[in-house]
């Protein structure tokens, strides 16, 4: 009991203004409608004069709900928004190869580049493709838009490929339009260069270049970039032809290995040439050294009398 009344007396003052809020709640109830209804129309009236005035001020809490909402929201929509652009890459690339597909010019596979690698400055990509899908080494790869490289060992499940972006490649090609020959190669960068062409050759910036038919490694017309530069330098033979690479390398996914290997007795005929112009040079070097060193031995004698 005692505790009950130190409790009342610790907070009278709220336990007055609740009772009194009580009792004014109660005679209001009872009161007849007609003679508070000027009270209660002051009253509302205040409330709601009070409320417009402090309405621009904001709910915490329902500022945070609000900001919530939205942020999932503009997480899904961002979602959406990278799947749609992904699927709309996705599709150009599938209509490109599709078309490609539909006019075979040689029995073909369909692989997905898995892996990118390089090695002593050469570049080299990893499919998903290897013996078990009647892949060899030597076979050229390329996409819908051009020449990608070739195939330069296989397991049974993968391949390892070297693009054309690479110090080894050299590819004998032609301008499309006016069949002017020249040698493909790459020196760095993202561009390569079309070697040995005369400065009377017609070829213009914009032209297209393609895989030609002096060609061992890669069948004939695949293209393979399009003349960005092509000018004459002071004191050379020949013209200075930069070829932007129609695939783009940073991006590829899909690519054809093409069930296309060299004709061996034309392979066989070009390493035995090889051969024999290595063993030319290496001999050549021999008679080199062996005449500089009798020269240099007569000069000493020479001076010696």
């Amino acid at each position: 009991m005692q505790g009950l009344i130190d409790f009342v007396i610790k907070f009278k003052n709220y336990i007055s203004f609740v009772a009194l809020v009580v009792i004014s709640l109660s005679l209001i109830s009872m009161g007849s409608i007609n003679k508070i209804g000027g009270f209660r129309t002051i009253v509302i009236g205040s409330m709601g004069w009070f409320q417009e005035i402090f309405a621009w001020v904001p709910n915490p809490t329902a500022v945070k709900n609000e900001n919530k909402a939205l942020r999932e929201l503009n997480l899904q929509l961002s979602t959406e928004v990278t799947r749609m652009r992904e699927a709309v890459v996705e599709n150009r690339s599938l209509r490109g190869m599709l078309f490609y597909a539909q006019k075979p010019e040689y029995p073909f596979e369909t692989v997905e580049i898995v892996g990118r690698t390089t090695l002593q400055m050469r570049d080299y990509m990893m499919i998903n493709k290897g013996k078990n899908s009647g892949l060899l080494e030597g076979m050229p790869v390329r996409t819908d838009a051009g020449l990608v490289g070739i195939l330069i060992g296989a397991s049974n499940n993968y391949g390892l490929l070297e693009v054309i972006l690479n110090r080894d490649i050299k590819i004998s090609a032609k301008c499309q339009r006016s069949q002017y020959s020249g040698l493909i190669v790459w020196e760095g960068g993202e561009f390569l260069l079309m070697k040995n062409v005369p400065k009377s050759y017609d070829i213009k910036t914009g032209d297209i270049i393609v895989t030609s038919n002096y060609s061992q490694k890669y069948p004939e017309n695949i293209p393979i970039g399009e003349v960005i530069v092509s000018r004459e330098e002071k004191g050379e033979l020949f013209l200075k032809i930069v070829v932007k690479p129609l695939v783009n390398f940073a991006t590829i996914e899909q690519a054809f290995v093409l069930k296309h290997l060299p004709n061996p007795e034309k392979s066989l005929l070009i390493t035995e040439i090889d051969d024999k112009l290595k063993l030319r040079k290496l001999e050549a070097k021999k008679t080199d050294k062996i005449y500089f060193e009798k020269k240099k031995k007569t000069q000493t004698e020479n001076k010696k009398q």
